[in-house]
């Protein structure tokens, strides 16, 4: 395809294709941030100069095969709007990709089909908006992200509709922002554990541009965490430690919190990992400071054997992630359910990887009764990579007749490969 003229749309649709963030993206065109922000909020309505259409010309030209095909596909989807409902974004709100229709994303989530209409917003409805995200982080953690997700995403897109139109002081709009942009967070890190990854992106981008407009500092670095920890997960660990040394880098973060980001942000250097993980289990025991984020509540005694569990796992030292993920689990409390089918996952798939034959197949009778309870793709994903690993090995017949019952219940649940 030749783009005959760069406007907006072309360049979110080429950020898109790349997978790049808004700071990413600036980098390799080398232009600011702010002028990505101001292309891809008009949309079709801004036209490039010669200077910035040559820049396009010759990254759209490096795309490879499967690049180009996000391109032409995330263009069809920004530019379908325009062509039937003229039914875009807000203009007034900046935004970091697009967020697609229901047609074009699982969850069957209602579409936004008509243009948002004025509407006068006051504190209370920021308070109510603001209590519905507990609400949404207790229904993640009873029933998993596969289903919360949804409810999630729908909130979202009617906050997001309502932006650019309301009407307001600037006090309210700027908590009216903030609310919206945790709610993205939220949405962000449910949509996640649904295994719905280009929607976890264009979400993640979105309530990060959010939080930046409200100043919330602390929700943007928790969205910027939960990215660095999306882009590990799929296999981008360049993209993964980029995003952590962003946030070392505002010197925003506590002694604790620093160090624990800088033990993820090494993952894969042993050495470096443990060293840093080690300090920072030695600050956490020092308690909560006051330059703490208001999210800092999470790290408790089961996500510091988590992530200690993570870092053995990426180091392949099976046998201690094993004693550390069995440690997070014990520290999970029953109620949460989800959290405690993910961690037991975890736990199996570390036990696999260790030959540890007689405990994977007691752990994969622990997980057995949530898998149809609790919808999560991660955590389904998680159970069959490690059932795939045991194809690959000579477990003793215990260990693969319970992982093939597994492995059925995880089909029934509409988990297969």
């Amino acid at each position: 395809m030749t783009i005959i003229k760069w406007t907006g749309l072309e360049v979110a649709a080429l950020r898109t294709a790349l997978r790049d963030t808004q700071v990413q993206f600036a980098d390799r065109i080398g232009c600011s941030i702010e002028s990505v922000g101001k292309w891809e909020r008009r949309g079709a309505d801004i036209t490039l100069g010669a200077k910035y259409s040559e820049c396009m010309d010759t990254t759209h030209g490096r795309l490879d095969h499967e690049q180009r095909a996000r391109f032409d596909a995330a263009l069809q989807d920004l530019d379908a709007p325009i062509r039937t409902n003229r039914c875009a974004v807000s203009p007034g709100v900046g935004v970091d990709g697009d967020l697609p229709s229901a047609q074009h994303s699982p969850g069957g989530v209602g579409p936004i089909d008509c243009p948002a209409v004025s509407v006068d917003i006051d504190d209370d409805y920021v308070d109510t908006l603001r209590s519905r995200i507990p609400q949404l982080v207790d229904l993640d953690a009873t029933f998993g992200g596969d289903q919360s997700s949804e409810f999630a995403l729908q909130l979202f897109r009617s906050v997001h509709r309502k932006l650019g139109s309301v009407r307001c002081d600037p006090g309210t709009e700027r908590e009216l922002y903030a609310a919206a942009g945790e709610i993205g967070e939220v949405t962000g890190w449910l949509l996640y554990d649904a295994g719905k990854h280009e929607l976890v992106r264009q979400v993640n981008n979105e309530a990060l541009h959010l939080t930046r407009l409200a100043g919330d500092r602390s929700i943007e670095l928790l969205t910027l965490q939960n990215m660095s920890m999306h882009a590990g997960d799929l296999g981008r660990p360049a993209e993964a430690l980029r995003i952590a040394r962003m946030v070392l880098e505002t010197r925003a973060l506590s002694p604790r919190l620093e160090a624990l980001a800088r033990a993820l942000a090494q993952a894969g250097d042993e050495a470096s990992a443990k060293r840093s993980f080690r300090r920072a289990r030695f600050l956490y025991l020092d308690g909560t400071r006051d330059d703490d984020p208001a999210w800092a509540w999470w790290i408790d005694d089961r996500e510091m054997a988590w992530h200690e569990a993570v870092i053995h796992s990426n180091c392949a030292d099976w046998s201690a992630a094993v004693d550390t993920f069995a440690a997070s689990v014990e520290f999970t409390p029953h109620r949460e359910v989800r959290s405690r089918y993910h961690h037991l996952a975890a736990l199996f798939n570390a036990q696999v990887r260790a030959h540890a034959w007689r405990d994977a197949s007691d752990t994969a009778r622990r997980v057995m009764p949530l898998v149809d309870e609790i919808r999560s793709t991660r955590t389904a994903t998680i159970l069959l990579d490690a059932i795939g690993y045991l194809d690959t090995v000579e477990p003793v017949p215990s260990a693969r007749d319970e992982a093939g019952q597994l492995r059925d219940i995880l089909a029934g649940a509409g988990y297969d490969r």
